[in-house]
C-alpha cells in the first residue's frame, strides 16, 4: 500500500554518501562561495544528500588504501583540517601462497604499488566528510533509501524514497510514513557498486551499450586488534593463490593501520558464469594459512563486513551523464582493479561533477548537453588516464591465474602488446565448471569448522557487522513464486546446486529439503553487499532497498 507522496524540491540532490558524492558536495559548496565572492550573479542553490545508512559511513567498507592525489583538489589544507587519511604506507609485499608456504615476489611492480598511499578506514572517512559537508551548509538525510526514479519528457526529474512502517504483508503499520518525491534539477548518483537506481537508469536512458554489463567481485573484510610487534604500522601485504583454484580470480590483503590494529580481507570473483564459491569461507581459509594465522594468534576480531567491487572498470563504464543526472564513483564504474583502489577515483569523479554543476548553475542551464561536459572533463583528467591504462588487467585472467599472470607480466614489460589481454574467455562451460566447483566447495566446507577465535561462522561475522533491520517489513530480496518453483528448486538446484546458499556472505539464502524442497530468505541478515544480484546465474533475484536505516553499521571498515 502506498499513499500519495509529498514532494520536496532541491536544486542539487546527491544520492549516496560515499567518498564520491561527499567530495562533490564539499567541493561544490566551496566553489559556490568562491563564485559569490567575485560575481554579482550570486548563486544559492538548495543542496541535499540522502543515504540509506542509519548514520554517515554505516554502509561504507573498503580495504582500504587511499591514494591521496585527489585530496588537495577539493581540500587544499586537508591535513590541517584533520582529514582522517590514516597512516602512510611504509612497506609493501606481494606474496604467492600455497597451502602451507608463502613465496615473496622480489619487488612490487610500479603499476601495482601503493607507495605514497595511506591505510585508512572508509567508514571513518565517510563520517568525517559528511560532518564537513554539513558544516558547509548542506542538508544530510540518513536513513533515506532511494527506491526509484521519476523521468518525464526524456529527463530525470526526481528520486523516490522508501516507505516506512509497512509490515511483511505490505500493509501499513501504525507508524506508517509514505515515501517522498525529491524533485531536483540535477541528481548525482553515487550509490557504489551495484546500486539500485543503476538498472532503472539503464532501462530508461540506455547508458551501457547493448550486450555490455558490469562485473563484480565480492570482498569480505575483518578488522582485528592484535598483540603489538606482529606487523609494523604502515605495512601492507597482498597475496594470491591459496585458497583459490587457478581458475578463479581473487586474493587476500593484510594492512597494518597501527601496531595493534589490522585490516584483513579476501576478494573472490563471483559471477553468473561461475557462481559456485563462498567468499566468506575463502577469507576463513586464508586466515588459516600459517603466515596469516601467526599474525592473528592471540588477537581479536572486532568488525566484519562484505561488499561487491566493480571489476571491469573502464571497459564497462558506458555513459556517465544523462538528462538531469551524473554518475560518480563506482556507480560510474570508476575503480582500478589493477591497483585495487577506487577511493581517489571516486573523489576525482565528485570533483569533476561539482565543476560541471557549477557551470550549469552559472549559465542557468541544466540541459543534457550542458551536463555532458562532465564526460569531457573526465576524458581530460588523470582519472581517465589511469583507468584507460589498466583497462585490460582484469580480462587477462579470464583463462585463469597463470594465463593472467603471464599476460600481465608481458603487458607491464611491453605495454604495446596490451591487446593480447583482451582475447579469450572462460575455458569451461558453466555447467561443467559448476559441477567441479561445487564438488570442491562442499569438500572444503566439510573439512572447515570455525573455531570462534581465528575463524568464524557467517552468523558470528554478521553479528560483528552491526547489521540491523526492522523485522516486520516486506522482503527486499525479491524472487517471484514462479521463479522459486521452476528456477531455484528445479533448474538451479540441478545445474548449479543453488549457489546462493554459498556465495552470500551473510547466509541470507537457505535451502531446505524436508518435508519438501523450499528456499528460505533470511532478509534481516542482509549486509547490502549485492553479491546475490550480481552473481545470480539466472537473473531472478532483484535486490531492492529495505526500509532506510537498515543494514550494517560499520564504524571501523
Amino acid at each position: 500500500m502506498e499513499q500519495e507522496r509529498e514532494s520536496l524540491e532541491f536544486d542539487i540532490l546527491f544520492v549516496g554518501a560515499g567518498p564520491a558524492n561527499l567530495a562533490s558536495a564539499i567541493h561544490l559548496s566551496r566553489l559556490l562561495k568562491k563564485h559569490n565572492e567575485s560575481s554579482p550573479n550570486r548563486l544559492n542553490p538548495s543542496i541535499a544528500i540522502i543515504d540509506k545508512g542509519r548514520h554517515a559511513g554505516a554502509h561504507l567498507l573498503s580495504g582500504a588504501l587511499l591514494d591521496t592525489q585527489a585530496l588537495p583538489e577539493f581540500l587544499p589544507e586537508w591535513e590541517k583540517e584533520g582529514f582522517p587519511a590514516g597512516i602512510p604506507v611504509q612497506k609493501e609485499q606481494l606474496w604467492y601462497l600455497t597451502k602451507t608456504r608463502h613465496l615473496a615476489f622480489p619487488s612490487v611492480p610500479e603499476a601495482f604499488s601503493s607507495s605514497g598511499s595511506t591505510i585508512c578506514s572508509l567508514s571513518v572517512i565517510g563520517e568525517w566528510m559528511a560532518k564537513k559537508a554539513e558544516e558547509e551548509g548542506i542538508e544530510f538525510f540518513p536513513e533515506t533509501a532511494a527506491t526509484g526514479i521519476v523521468a518525464e519528457n526524456g529527463r530525470l526529474e526526481g528520486i523516490l524514497t522508501d516507505e516506512k512502517g509497512v509490515d511483511r504483508n505490505g500493509q501499513p503499520k501504525p507508524d506508517y510514513q509514505p515515501g517522498m518525491l525529491l524533485k531536483t534539477r540535477i541528481a548525482i548518483i553515487g550509490e557504489g557498486a551495484g546500486g539500485s537506481l543503476g538498472p532503472q537508469l539503464q532501462k530508461e536512458f540506455g547508458l551501457l551499450p547493448e550486450g555490455m554489463r558490469r562485473r563484480y567481485e565480492t570482498g569480505v573484510k575483518e578488522v582485528w586488534r592484535i598483540p603489538e610487534g606482529r606487523v609494523p604500522a604502515g605495512q601492507t601485504h597482498h597475496a594470491f593463490g591459496y585458497p583459490l583454484s587457478s581458475t578463479r580470480y581473487g586474493g587476500g590483503w593484510l594492512y597494518a593501520l597501527s601496531d595493534t590494529e589490522i585490516s584483513l580481507g579476501f576478494v573472490t570473483t563471483v559471477e553468473p558464469e561461475a557462481p559456485v564459491t563462498d567468499p566468506h569461507l575463502n577469507l576463513q581459509l586464508f586466515k588459516q594459512h600459517p603466515f596469516i594465522a601467526t599474525i592473528l594468534k592471540g588477537g581479536r576480531m572486532v568488525e566484519a563486513g562484505a561488499k561487491t567491487i566493480t571489476s571491469n572498470g573502464f571497459e564497462a563504464m558506458g555513459r556517465i551523464s544523462g538528462p538531469g543526472f551524473l554518475l560518480t564513483g563506482e556507480s560510474a564504474g570508476m575503480l582500478d582493479m589493477q591497483r585495487l583502489k577506487g577511493i581517489h577515483l571516486a573523489m576525482k569523479s565528485g570533483i569533476l561533477a561539482a565543476e560541471t554543476i557549477l557551470e550549469a548553475l552559472i549559465h542557468d542551464n541544466c540541459s543534457a548537453a550542458r551536463l555532458d561536459s562532465y564526460e569531457e572533463r573526465f576524458r581530460n583528467s588523470w582519472a581517465h588516464e589511469e583507468l584507460h591504462a589498466s583497462r585490460n588487467y582484469r580480462k587477462a585472467f579470464a583463462k585463469g591465474l597463470y594465463h593472467g599472470l603471464l599476460q600481465t607480466g608481458l603487458t607491464l614489460a611491453l605495454p604495446g602488446i596490451s591487446t593480447l589481454a583482451t582475447s579469450g574467455s572462460s575455458v569451461q562451460l558453466p555447467p561443467k565448471r559448476a559441477r567441479n566447483d561445487l564438488k570442491a566447495l562442499l569438500k572444503a566446507k566439510e573439512k572447515h569448522r570455525p573455531d570462534g577465535e581465528t575463524t568464524f561462522s557467517k552468523s558470528d561475522s554478521l553479528y560483528r557487522s552491526g547489521t540491523m533491520h526492522e523485522e516486520n517489513q516486506p522482503c527486499h530480496l525479491r524472487i517471484s513464486a514462479e521463479d522459486i518453483a521452476l528456477i531455484c528448486l528445479e533448474r538451479c538446484r540441478t545445474e548449479y546446486g543453488n549457489p546462493c546458499q554459498h556465495f552470500c556472505p551473510a547466509g541470507v539464502y537457505e535451502l531446505t529439503l524436508e518435508p519438501v524442497p523450499a528456499l528460505k530468505i533470511n532478509a534481516s541478515n542482509c549486509l547490502h553487499c549485492k553479491t546475490c544480484e550480481s552473481a545470480d546465474p539466472y537473473g531472478v533475484i532483484t535486490w531492492t532497498p529495505p526500509e532506510g536505516g537498515g543494514g550494517p553499521g560499520y564504524k571501523l571498515s
